[in-house]
C-alpha cells in the first residue's frame, strides 16, 4: 500500500469516530506522527498497531476528507469521471466502497497540487492581463497558455477554470461579458489541444479587483483572466 493510501486510510478510520470533531482529529492525527521519522507504530486505534507514513499532511486534508463524506452518491461518481478515477457500483447503482473513491479523490488532489506547486516554481504563469476594452490574445499570451495545455496533458486529472475579469470602466453588463470574452478566448486556444471538455468559464466582470484603484495601474492589474486548477 503507497504512503499516501495508508495515511488516507488513517485520517479516514479517525474522522468517521463520533466522538471526535475536527479539531481533535487533527490534534489525535499529529500526535500519531513524528516528522523526523519516515513511519511510526502506534498501537492506539482498535487495539491494533497502524503504521502511518507522512510525506504531508495539514488540516486542510481532513476538512476536505470531511467535506467528500457529506457528499452523496452522484457527486462523488461525477468527480470520480471528472479526475479519471475507476469506481465499483453495486448493483442498485451505489459506491461499493465510498471510502476507498475518497481516498483516490484526496490522493489525486494532493498529487495536483504538488504538480501545481513544480509547474509555479518552473515559472508558470497563472495570470494573463488584457489592453483596454480587449480579449484578443497576444504572442506573449499565446506562450502561457501553450504552457497549460502542456501541463493539462501531463496532468489528465486536471480541471481548469478561467476566471475573466475587468477593469472599473464600463457598466456591470459590459464587463461580465468583457470577462467573459477574455476567458473564452483563452480556452479557444486550449481547445486546439482537445482539452475544452476539461474547461469551465467564469466572469466576475469588475467585482473582484486585486488592485482598488481609478487609475492607470489598476486598471492594467484588473484586466485579466486567471488559471484556476481543482
Amino acid at each position: 500500500m503507497s504512503k499516501k493510501i495508508l495515511l488516507l486510510s488513517s485520517v479516514i478510520f479517525l474522522s468517521s469516530c463520533a466522538s471526535t470533531n475536527i479539531s481533535e482529529l487533527g490534534d489525535k492525527f499529529l500526535d500519531l506522527i513524528n516528522p523526523s521519522d519516515a513511519a511510526t507504530e502506534q498501537a492506539d486505534l482498535g487495539g491494533e498497531a497502524t503504521l502511518i507514513a507522512v510525506d504531508e499532511f495539514s488540516d486542510a486534508t481532513i476538512s476536505e476528507i470531511e467535506e467528500l463524506k457529506a457528499l452523496s452518491d452522484d457527486a462523488l461518481i461525477e468527480m470520480a469521471i471528472a479526475k479519471g478515477i475507476d469506481f465499483d457500483l453495486d448493483e442498485d447503482g451505489n459506491l461499493k466502497d465510498r471510502d476507498a473513491l475518497i481516498e483516490a479523490i484526496v490522493e489525486k488532489s494532493a498529487e495536483l497540487a504538488i504538480s501545481i506547486r513544480e509547474f509555479e516554481n518552473n515559472g508558470g504563469t497563472f495570470t494573463l492581463y488584457f489592453t483596454y476594452d480587449n480579449s484578443e490574445i497576444d504572442d506573449v499570451s499565446t506562450r502561457i497558455i501553450i504552457e497549460h495545455a502542456n501541463f493539462m496533458q501531463d496532468n489528465p486529472s486536471a480541471n481548469l477554470r478561467l476566471e475573466g475579469h475587468a477593469d472599473e470602466r464600463g457598466t456591470r453588463e459590459y464587463n461580465l461579458a468583457l470577462g467573459e470574452d477574455r476567458a473564452l478566448s483563452v480556452k479557444e486556444v486550449l481547445e486546439l489541444y482537445n482539452l475544452g471538455n476539461r474547461i469551465i468559464v467564469v466572469s466576475y466582470g469588475e467585482e473582484s479587483p486585486v488592485l482598488v484603484g481609478s487609475n492607470e495601474m489598476a486598471w492594467e492589474e484588473n484586466r485579466r483572466v486567471e488559471f484556476s486548477y481543482y
